[in-house]
């Protein structure tokens, strides 16, 4: 008879396996697992395993509860110890009765002493996950080896584990295989092999703790008996085989155990146990459920259901809270932020031990690779701004060049090309600019989207790229840093605190002193953030080009202002374009046009300060709002002089526009404006309100010296390319990774970037 394809879950756990499993569970009395092992038994058949065991902790009490039934075989899973190092390894064993079990229970303190019985007696059996660390044991290459010259069998599925460690484990075993390797290795520890075969077989199970998941991993082999299948085990004629694994899992495991055991010492608040027993399926009665299902609006019938409900008790907790303030309201609004940070936390626990295990890998030699993908975070993307507009640019040419590159953001709509939308959990008005609203978003949600990116890059230090930043660390994905921004000095404009700037200095400094690398604009930015102590080799400048060809002078409409807004255009128009808020200086742009009243001031642009600014300014000022697209790029060109007295700028894109448009700029000396500015050559440079108006007057009064510096500012805004700049700013972002202390920005030609756009060698 033609032998069928059998399937059992060779890895997992009971009520049986009742000892606490770390240092927390040590310190609150928390066993491993609380289910009955019936229980499993029945959920194993229904998702179709052929054969049963149970493989709990140096036990076999759980097991033997279902051992009559036909299909099930007796296993544990014990750890055993090297003896001449503090080093320990658990071992899957199948197929055993109890006084085998009384015999391995005695032998566990020599690990060659226990492998060798096992070989012995002929009995089945699979190293667990061989480069996760048991009991604090350093995975180091000998013991890696020493694995080798151990063991036939390796588990290289474990549905508790990150989705990684299959990939390395499996490499790592076939990096060995041949009795030649061996046979090395034999001679390099001295120690005899006790290998059967020259090739490891594989194993899988889902090392399930609460009974969820039991039956999603698994190992198969052609079979028609029990006998049969644990033959096939021991001679490596076995295949693995998973439903989707990942952290999900190890949370259903934590959830449900710790559901457990807070429901049998009485510690779950009444009003939140409703919602765990429905996610838990321990719930009784069909309308509670239905009522519970309504107010979490997750998937009862979905893999993930604790990961939804966690997703959306801290929206629920929040808004019963502003609602009704009372005490327990705001513990459990306190506690449901805390579980919404679980998943964080064990995935945190996950890439840790893949991290450690690319490092055993990679020092055995073998090459571990990860295709390159960027997460460029930033808190805003449709709002009219130099980071928002910057990011567009970021988008539009890593779509063109198909980059690996993706632009996350919050907000409502649809995601399009390589623009990743999440949804807000929380939205708020932001302090003194209400037109930029604070949107939170949930970090189970972020988590999933950053856990599958190699690098990620912050824009902006607001709550999602603060949020960002932590997964990144969390993760141990490289991350980078911009400084765009000078947020303290906004602070400062607004509320005239000094403790509150070196506050917020304080904390930048910490947050870019935690990235890989900060981009900053300007080279006055570089020396602030270094005196203000982020660290020199850290920093990198990067400049932005101006697109020559969307702001030009050739766009200039004669009376333009006239036909579209009904200004009574009189003298020349000097133009201001940017937000309408105190840190912008205005009042200086207010100053000049009183002081000559014969010309028209026109202020492009929004802000928390334009009622002020309304009931300030003389008959000649004129106020549009925000303009974009061609409105924006005429009313450059239609322009006779950009004066820009912003004295916080850390790059001034808008002066590259405005020279671009064929515009002579005054700027601040203040802030970085000036950076683009060779004084009474492309533009003018003052520091006080009466250099501004001195300045002014020199360009009306000279027409001449208007028109050559104009002619200066065009050149200057042509000759900052906006691909060229852009694409070397890409390609410091998907090569940060670098270690080299000191940056000196690559040749477009000579880079990674080149590389991933033409195929060509750099």
């Amino acid at each position: 008879m033609k032998n069928s394809l059998a399937k059992a879950d060779l890895h997992l756990h009971s009520k049986a396996s009742n000892k606490p499993g770390g240092w927390f569970t040590q310190l609150i009395g928390c066993p491993e697992s609380f289910v009955k092992p019936k229980e499993i038994y029945y959920r194993l058949k229904k998702r179709d395993m052929t054969y049963i065991t149970i493989t709990d902790h140096n036990t076999i009490e759980g097991v033997l509860e279902i051992a009559h039934f036909p299909e099930v075989f007796i296993s544990a899973e014990y750890t055993v110890f090297f003896p001449e190092e503090e080093a320990s390894a658990h071992v899957l064993v199948y197929g055993i009765d109890e006084n085998i079990h009384q015999d391995l229970i005695k032998l566990r303190e020599n690990i060659y002493e226990f492998t060798t019985y096992l070989k012995e007696k002929d009995i089945p059996h699979s190293l667990a996950h061989p480069l996760y660390s048991v009991q604090g044991s350093q995975i180091t290459v000998s013991l890696v080896e020493k694995f080798v010259l151990l063991f036939d069998n390796w588990e290289i599925i474990n549905g508790t584990r990150g989705e990684r460690l299959k990939t390395l484990e499996e490499k790592l075993a076939r990096t060995y295989d041949g009795w030649d390797k061996i046979y090395k290795l034999e001679e390099k520890y001295g120690l005899k092999s006790l290998r059967s075969r020259p090739n490891i077989g594989f194993t899988a199970g889902t090392d399930d703790h609460g009974g969820l998941d039991v039956g999603k991993t698994w190992t198969e082999a052609l079979a028609e008996s029990k006998e049969d299948f644990l033959k096939a085990i021991k001679e490596g004629r076995t295949s693995v085989s998973t439903q989707a694994i990942g952290y999900e899992r190890l949370l259903n495991t934590v959830g449900i155990i710790g559901y457990h055991f807070f429901s049998t010492k009485e510690k779950f608040p009444s009003n939140t146990k409703s919602p765990f027993d429905f996610v838990f399926k321990q719930s009784k009665g069909f309308l509670r459920e239905l009522c519970v299902k309504n107010l979490l609006r997750v998937n009862g019938n979905g893999k993930h259901v604790l990961k939804e409900a966690l997703n959306k008790f801290p929206t629920l907790s929040l808004r019963k809270l502003i609602r009704d303030f009372s005490p327990p309201d705001l513990g459990n609004t306190i506690l449901s932020l805390f579980l919404h940070s679980l998943p964080l936390i064990l995935l945190s626990i996950q890439r840790r031990d893949e991290v450690q295990a690319e490092r055993t890998v990679k020092s055995l030699g073998i090459e571990v690779e990860k295709p390159l993908r960027l997460a460029y975070i930033t808190d805003t993307y449709f709002e009219i701004n130099g980071v928002a507009r910057s990011t567009q640019t970021v988008k539009k040419l890593a779509e063109d060049y198909n980059l690996p590159l993706d632009v996350i953001t919050v907000g409502e709509g649809k995601e399009k090309g390589n623009l990743k939308l999440l949804k807000p959990m929380v939205e708020l008005s932001t302090p003194f600019y209400t037109e930029f609203k604070l949107r939170i978003p949930s970090l189970i949600e972020l988590t999933d989207l950053l856990k599958d990116y190699t690098k990620v890059h912050v824009a902006t230090p607001g709550s999602l790229g603060i949020l960002s930043f932590l997964v990144a660390k969390a993760l141990n994905i490289p991350v980078s840093t911009a400084f765009h921004t000078d947020i303290a000095v906004y602070a400062f404009n607004y509320t005239k605190s000094l403790e509150i700037r070196e506050l917020l200095y304080q904390s930048l400094v910490v947050f870019h002193n935690l990235s890989e690398k900060v981009f900053v604009p300007s080279k006055t930015y570089k020396k602030l953030l270094i005196e203000k102590g982020v660290k020199a080799e850290k920093i990198r400048i990067f400049k932005r080009g101006v697109n020559t060809e969307f702001f030009n002078p050739a766009k200039r409409e004669e009376d333009y202002f006239k036909k579209h807004f009904n200004i009574p255009v009189k003298g020349k128009v000097i133009l201001y374009v940017g937000r309408v808020s105190k840190e912008k200086n205005l009042d200086t742009f207010l100053y000049c046009a009183k002081i000559f009243p014969e010309e028209t001031f026109i202020i492009v642009g929004d802000g928390p300060y334009r009622k002020e600014l309304e009931k300030k300014k003389t008959e000649n000022v004129y106020t549009l709002g925000y303009l974009t697209g061609e409105e924006l790029a005429k009313a450059y060109a239609s322009s006779d002089i950009f004066l820009f007295p912003s004295e916080t700028e850390t790059y001034g894109f808008v002066i590259l526009e405005a020279m671009a448009s064929g515009l002579p700029v005054i700027v601040s000396s203040k802030g970085a404006s000036s950076e683009h500015v060779q004084k009474e050559i492309n533009g003018f440079i003052a520091s006080t309100k009466e250099e501004f108006a001195e300045s002014l007057s020199k360009l009306l009064i000279f027409e001449e010296l208007r028109k050559a510096v104009a002619r200066q500012a065009l050149e200057y805004a042509r000759s900052l390319d906006l691909k060229k700049s852009y694409l070397d700013y890409l390609n410091a972002l998907l090569e940060f990774s670098d270690t080299t202390p000191s940056f000196s920005p690559l040749p477009f030609e000579n880079s990674l970037l080149f590389t991933l756009l033409t195929g060509a060698k750099a």
